[in-house]
């Protein structure tokens, strides 16, 4: 555990384990958004006689806003709870990505990917701040269940797509799938919520000296570091997430076999967390980010030459190395409340996610014009050296630097175990 201290829920509680459900479940149903992107990206391709590249832009598009809603979204969720914020995004959701499948030109579908994308970025605050705040003593598992319903809950909506998009077509995938993410994220954001003494209006929200607001936080280099070690390992993560279905149509994986490996891959990315969250909280998280780096960057450098020795070494490949960037998903949002505290938490996680947005611009559009320009190897080369400074940063910087302080206020100890 963390020497951080942090708000303990008082007086008569209701089940916290009741919440951490909800919150997986809202992570569910955002899940598709991402996840089941490379499932339609070439179908799009070919209905909008556009190229791979223009088409990815959509989804770096998405990803950017997801964090641009965190920090705004964040900070009404600190003040004012999770209910109201999570109908908002579940609107946002509905509208946005049911309505994909009807457009006809790619600024349309930029616009309703964005939209979708936003209310992406406020669900998914609300669903890891949950998680944060109901289990202060279980920070890195509670983390874990919760991002692990974002890796795997897209698993049920898989079939649905395949069947759809070959049955009835793009139109009627996006608008079932959207329909039902949008409506169950608004139904369960009527009965999530923090404990109590952590949510803004009418209470009180007790922040202590080691509770940094986002201005206090971004002038710490702590922040910084962090920021960059998420953003290099999410950097590979992306390009795989939105084009693992194009570089396996590349070295010949047949398109009704491609959904098969998306499952795989969803697999080990969303069953990864509660494994990596609850070995942070048993050997630290800066231990924990070292081996999954460490691991994900020698995947990375081999991933394109074991992919092409066939269909079974192209998923054990792609599924070790989902296993080894999907769970720092489960790791920086506790690391953030271990170091920055939970008064201000949902909208301090929105910078943090900032360094998603701004890996997407490479996993998505750059992404696949680098392999269309250079080859997939030297892509994944890439992909391979930045989960490499993942590795050195969370190995040999951050463990060195100690705890942040704010101006005016004596330094404390270092953490030892989850930080």
């Amino acid at each position: 555990m963390s020497n951080t201290q942090v708000a303990q829920p008082t007086g008569k509680q209701p089940n916290r384990w009741m919440y951490l459900i909800l919150a997986v479940l809202l992570m569910c149903m955002i899940s598709g958004v991402q996840y089941a992107w490379t499932l339609f990206s070439r179908p799009l391709t070919e209905k909008l006689t556009v190229s791979l590249a223009a088409v990815q832009t959509a989804f770096t598009l998405s990803q950017v806003i997801q964090a641009g809603s965190q920090p705004g979204g964040g900070f009404f969720v600190d003040r004012f709870g999770p209910k109201f914020p999570g109908i908002v995004g579940g609107l946002m959701v509905l509208v946005g990505w049911s309505m994909m499948g009807q457009v006809d030109n790619i600024p349309a579908l930029y616009a309703l990917y964005t939209l979708a994308g936003a209310g992406v970025g406020i669900v998914y605050g609300i669903a890891i701040n949950t998680a944060n705040r109901w289990f202060p003593d279980k920070r890195g598992l509670a983390s874990g269940f919760t991002a692990a319903g974002y890796g795997l809950g897209v698993l049920p909506f898989l079939p649905l797509i395949s069947e759809t998009l070959k049955t009835s077509g793009l139109g009627s995938a996006f608008m079932y799938t959207g329909g039902i993410m949008g409506v169950m994220i608004m139904v369960i954001s009527c009965f999530i919520k923090f404990p109590a003494g952590q949510t803004g209006g009418k209470k009180v929200v007790v922040a202590t000296e080691k509770d940094f607001k986002s201005s206090e936080m971004l002038r710490t280099p702590h922040f910084w570091v962090l920021w960059t070690s998420f953003f290099s390992v999410n950097f590979g993560f992306l390009l795989l997430v939105a084009n693992s279905a194009p570089f396996g149509r590349t070295i010949g994986v047949a398109g009704t076999v491609m959904a098969v490996v998306v499952m795989f891959q969803n697999l080990a990315n969303g069953g990864c967390r509660p494994f990596w969250g609850w070995l942070s909280d048993n050997i630290g998280r800066y231990k924990a980010m070292s081996v999954m780096f460490g691991v994900n960057a020698l995947a990375m450098f081999l991933f394109s030459h074991v992919a092409q020795l066939g269909t079974v070494f192209f998923v054990a490949i792609l599924m070790i190395a989902f296993f080894t960037s999907g769970g720092s998903y489960a790791l920086f949002p506790p690391t953030n409340s271990d170091i920055f505290g939970t008064a201000y938490s949902a909208q301090n996680y929105g910078f943090f996610w900032a360094a998603k947005a701004t890996a997407s611009i490479f996993g998505g559009g750059v992404g696949a014009a680098v392999a269309t320009q250079f080859g997939w190897t030297t892509a994944f080369t890439l992909c391979g050296c930045m989960s490499l400074i993942s590795f050195c940063l969370a190995t040999f910087v951050i463990p060195r630097m100690g705890r942040p302080v704010k101006r005016g206020v004596a330094p404390q100890p270092a953490a030892t175990t989850s930080a």
